[in-house]
């Protein structure tokens, strides 16, 4: 297939999203959750966003996530990854991070560490931004104009830790489908602050604040979520038609003109349940 194009794969959820497995290889990320001898259950995790109309790309990444035992303990990690990934297209889709193996348990909440370097958070100003925004419509906000509230660490190696509080119990069981949607509230008011220090002659600082806009996302209706795009290379069909296998791509980090994908890095497998779930198939342009 040429590298340019993509096999592009919406996935239209009409049943129970537990229902779904996204199996993905630890070259993308991995899960930290496998040891010999203790039960796991299937953990499908989601990124999700509230919609901003004031910005065209607000882009992160994840490095970590972690989930708080009830009653007490130490998190256990169960996913790693360096990838960014844009908020903003994430309005009304569910981005599916991967099926992880999580240790049998309840869970009380969760754990986000975040990259807090310059350049590790990137803003772009919505072309047709709300009346009175301070940044100039489409322009990319320099790394030096943004702050990332409650950064820790060394210079190249700053993180940020979030947490998120359940408000009820995430219950992981053995051989058993679970799903963990995460929202990143993008309206929030607390989450993009401009403010213009005076010493800075007018320049307009963009506080960031992961703390408090991202929480969990129940979801009454699980029919109604629907994931975003999947970009990669679909390597097998099951011979029941129950499932296919696809291996991943992600945009090379800075992005290119023109677009290019960086090498495949890893293989994720979908298992709907049919006849109930509808895959749309097209080859069409990779967007960032």
């Amino acid at each position: 297939m040429n590298s340019r194009l993509s096999r592009a794969l919406l996935v239209v959820l009409s049943a129970a999203l537990p229902l779904i497995s996204a199996a993905c290889g630890a070259s993308s990320y991995s899960s930290g959750a496998q040891s010999s001898g203790t039960q796991s259950g299937t953990l499908n995790m989601v990124i999700s966003d509230a919609a901003t109309d004031d910005w065209a790309a607000i882009d992160v990444k994840i490095t970590n996530i972690s989930l708080v035992p009830q009653g007490g303990g130490n998190p256990v990690s169960v996913y790693t990854g360096n990838s960014m990934m844009n908020l903003v297209e994430l309005d009304q889709l569910g981005e599916i991070l991967g099926n992880l193996s999580v240790p049998v348990g309840t869970y009380s909440g969760a754990v986000l560490s975040i990259s807090a370097n310059p350049g590790d958070v990137v803003l772009t100003a919505a072309a047709n931004p709300e009346p009175g925004f301070a940044a100039t419509p489409g322009a990319t906000i320099p790394p030096a104009e943004i702050q990332i509230q409650g950064a820790t660490g060394n210079a190249g190696a700053k993180t940020i830790s979030v947490r998120v509080n359940f408000g009820s119990p995430l219950i992981v069981t053995a051989n058993e489908n679970n799903t963990l949607d995460l929202e990143f509230d993008l309206s929030h008011p607390a989450f993009l602050v401009g403010h213009v220090p005076p010493a800075l002659s007018g320049t307009t600082i963009w506080a960031v604040n992961f703390n408090g806009p991202v929480r969990r996302r129940l979801h009454a209706d699980l029919r109604r979520l629907i994931l975003r795009h999947v970009y990669g290379n679909v390597s097998s069909v099951s011979t029941d038609n129950s499932s296919i296998t696809i291996t991943r791509d992600f945009p090379v980090e800075p992005p290119t003109t023109p677009e290019t994908s960086s090498p495949p890095r890893n293989l994720c497998k979908f298992l709907p349940t049919p006849p109930t779930e509808q895959f749309f198939s097209t080859s069409m342009p990779r967007r960032m």
